[in-house]
């Protein structure tokens, strides 16, 4: 049995056409879990009165504040496991829209047999069709982010759209104390999960023919916004401390100072220094927390550490990337 899990935080139009979606396309023994995340008033009462009508499909979950991605699906994780039939969960960003057979695609990769029990769909954006994202990959410059090529290593699915079974959530509670980690409020905490999974010995695997339009980052005001590069760039330092071999780490030394020290370039022209600053410091000052998982996750290993460098795709970040920023820069510069 299957449970879906999904949160609104300010997108709750968007949410309900994901919702009526996914409705169009569930069979009745699909549990749907909503959260809606300290929105306000208006989101909640449109989203209690969608439910209401959806009462037979939909348990919605409200709560006062924004507990962020990561705690907020902890608290729909820990609701649907408490139903001994769930044997898999299928995470949902609200402002997605699944199409017809996504899910049949993504199941068929599930397999106890082989440890493969994480999958990843094939998001695309809903404006023209290009490509948002295939799942997460793990770039050689120490920076993870959305894979755009088939031919690129697939770490694990984003949050965004990820099917997981229980069997892999239980395993990483028991064993690491979390499912996500909450101190990352949101952004790379999907990295983090995937990345104890796979040292626990868990397989990723992508279906390709799983289609589903992502519009993203609407409920964090864009992918240029200061909130994203706060949490993005934070959190990226952190699941590197808490998961990354040290023999990797100092040989990543080199493109870990050649991407920290562009961000500074890139951002610094843009006049946002203050969250720099910010973002660099509060990175450090997470250090020891993170340090203390760490050594729980290495204690807890289930495969070599020479295992993490096969999970690495070997350029330094996506393709075009480097020169794309640098006639930005120079632009800017002019």
């Amino acid at each position: 049995m299957l449970a879906v899990l999904i949160i609104n935080y300010r997108t709750a139009q968007a949410c309900i056409t994901c919702l009526d979606a996914l409705l169009a396309q569930i069979d009745a023994g699909t549990r749907v879990l909503l959260l809606e995340n300290g929105s306000g008033d208006s989101d909640k009462n449109t989203l209690i009165e969608y439910a209401t009508l959806h009462a037979d499909q939909i348990e919605i979950e409200i709560s006062a504040s924004n507990l962020g991605f990561a705690g907020g699906m902890n608290l729909l994780l820990e609701r649907a496991l408490r139903d001994a039939r769930i044997d898999s969960v299928l995470l949902l960003n609200s402002d997605t829209r699944p199409i017809a057979g996504f899910l049949p695609a993504m199941q068929r990769l599930l397999n106890p047999a082989t440890r493969c029990e994480m999958i990843a769909a094939r998001l695309l954006r809903p404006d023209d069709d290009a490509i948002d994202s295939l799942g997460i990959t793990l770039y050689r410059s120490t920076l993870a982010s959305n894979r755009k090529r088939e031919d690129e290593i697939l770490l694990g699915p984003t949050g965004g759209c990820a099917l997981l079974s229980r069997r892999l959530l239980e395993d990483l509670h028991s064993t690491h104390g979390e499912y996500f980690d909450t101190d990352f409020f949101c952004y790379a905490e999907d990295t983090d999960l995937v990345l104890r999974a796979r040292w626990l010995g868990y397989q990723p695997a992508y279906a390709t023919d799983a289609l589903v339009y992502h519009s993203g980052s609407l409920s964090s005001g864009g992918a240029g916004s200061d909130f994203v590069l706060y949490h993005g760039i934070r959190n990226s330092l952190w699941w590197l401390i808490k998961n990354a071999p040290p023999g990797w780490l100092l040989r990543s030394l080199p493109w870990f100072v050649v991407l920290h020290a562009g961000i500074c370039l890139r951002h610094l022209r843009r006049g946002r220094m203050r969250v720099l600053w910010r973002l660099y410091r509060d990175a450090c000052r997470g250090v020891p927390a993170m340090r203390k998982k760490r050594a729980l996750i290495r204690a807890a290993r289930r495969v070599p550490a020479s295992d993490f460098s096969r999970w690495v795709e070997p350029r330094f970040y996506e393709r075009d990337y480097v020169r794309r920023a640098w006639f930005e820069l120079w632009r800017k510069l002019g």
